[in-house]
């Protein structure tokens, strides 16, 4: 090997040092980037010619080092365990926020709570009956009638505003999908020429798998890589980006929580319907097909069961004056219901036509007492209802809660095991630092060799001795 032969090699050495020093300094710069990949430098040794003497290996020729390429690293399964994990961990939490924001307007137990409202109601009528000629007891039962169909009024239109909120969530969440899935096909195209002509994508590819996770955790979007460094994202089977073309999709259904029972929110692509099932989208949908309606149901039912128990009731009294007993509510659910009485005089005290006692009105305020409003009706009765409405959302809202305790834990672990392989360890990196100084300084240290030697051999030989 000659002396130009190692200054080559030195050259070669010094190269790959600094090209380590580069890489190592990318990692160090973007340690706290969301979503970057530590980079490492591979390299390999250029054996000795195929000319070299087998046994003394004279004339053998040492080729020095070469740069591979620069390797991303970055573990598929990993990291498509910590983008499903958060996909879940997604529906979870926007359901559960839905239901919580519903779950306020209940405020039981409490003073302000409809419970409060029904017992003051069904104590007014048991004044009555205990003084039915008292006006004053007479004018405060309508007031607390007003006062319950107030009450379920502005809990059926607290539920559907928060309906209304989450459709336009959704709406949100179906236009970020479409602008996500534009974007990873337009990152597709540019991974696809930069790996054709060569250049460097690892920080596209970044930004590739940033795109993957966050059509995610918008509609539980997966993902799979090809050769090429291009990533196909579906959705339950449903293609939605394949290489550099982005499908649009669109949500369909119902846009009122009135009919969102017969008509619920769907996200479809064309005329294909698409099951969600993690995501954003997923908890989204959760609460405006199930969770919101039921809940509404459940208040039509109790004003249901309030109207009829009550008008049953006071049908079959009288007034002071004599007259039959007329219906006291109307209305067909939590929205409309209204009272009909307006004046003391209307209301139904007397079990019987000229008779001037507080019977029927005494019997009205009974039905706060869940068997005699059964009696009545043959089924639950409005405060019976209102509590199992209360039990439901608060038992559903719990179940949610402790899901995404675990869930989260679920994530933790994933992210964990994510950052350990791909994040950037800055101790590890001032390691390498140290490394690559070394190397630069050996390789410079052979150059500087290999100068005095060829400045012997060139302007010292032959002038020993003189």
């Amino acid at each position: 090997m000659t002396s130009f032969s190692s200054l080559n090699t030195a050259v070669l050495g010094l190269n790959a040092a600094q090209r380590g020093m580069d890489v190592t300094g990318q990692n160090v710069v973007n340690a706290n980037t969301p979503g970057y990949s530590r980079q490492r430098v591979s390299l390999s040794a250029s054996g000795t010619s195929t000319s070299a003497t087998f046994f003394t290996g004279s004339s053998a020729f040492f080729g020095g080092v070469t740069v591979d390429a620069v390797t991303r690293i970055r573990d598929a399964f990993l990291e498509g365990s910590r983008v499903a994990a958060n996909a879940r961990m997604s529906a979870l939490t926007t359901q559960t926020s839905a239901l919580a924001s519903a779950e306020q307007l209940v405020a039981e137990p409490g003073e302000t709570g409809l419970q409060q409202v029904l017992d003051d109601f069904f104590n007014a009528w048991q004044d009555l009956g205990n003084d039915p000629t008292d006006s004053g007891a007479g004018a405060a039962v309508i007031e607390r009638g007003q006062a319950v169909a107030d009450q379920l009024r502005f809990l059926a239109d607290g539920v559907d505003a928060r309906w209304t909120t989450g459709h336009d969530d959704l709406v949100n969440v179906v236009a970020q999908v479409n602008q996500a899935a534009t974007d990873l096909a337009e990152v597709n195209e540019a991974v696809r020429r930069g790996a054709a002509s060569g250049r460097p994508v690892n920080e596209l590819l970044d930004q590739r798998d940033q795109l993957v996770d966050t059509l995610a955790k918008l509609i539980g979007a997966t993902a799979s890589a090809g050769d090429d460094g291009q990533v196909s994202v579906s959705v339950n089977g449903i293609t939605l980006v394949s290489g550099t073309q982005a499908q649009q999709f669109t949500l369909s259904g119902a846009t009122a929580s009135g009919t969102a029972t017969t008509d619920p929110p769907t996200i479809t692509w064309g005329t294909i319907t698409i099951s969600v099932d993690s995501g954003e989208a997923a908890g989204l949908l959760a609460a405006l097909r199930t969770d919101l309606p039921d809940m509404a149901d459940q208040l039509d039912g109790v004003a249901v069961a309030m109207r009829d128990a009550v008008n049953a009731v006071h049908t079959a009294g009288f007034t002071l004056g004599g007259a039959a007993g007329g219906d006291f509510f109307s209305g067909s659910g939590a929205s409309d219901l209204t009272v009909l009485v307006t004046d003391p005089d209307e209301l139904a005290v007397a079990d019987a036509s000229g008779v001037v006692n507080g019977t029927n009105a005494q019997a009205i305020g009974d039905l706060s007492d869940d068997s005699r409003a059964l009696a009545v009706l043959g089924s639950s009765g409005p405060s019976q209802l209102w509590r199992e409405l209360t039990t439901d959302v608060g038992v559903r809202l719990q179940s949610l809660q402790r899901a995404s305790t675990v869930q989260q834990a679920v994530v933790q672990t994933a992210q964990l095991a994510q950052q350990a392989d791909s994040g950037v360890n800055l101790d590890e990196e001032m390691t390498s630092m140290l490394l690559w100084q070394r190397a630069y300084q050996a390789s410079a240290r052979v150059i500087t060799t290999v100068d005095e030697m060829l400045d012997t051999l060139i302007n010292r030989t032959g002038t020993v001795g003189r």
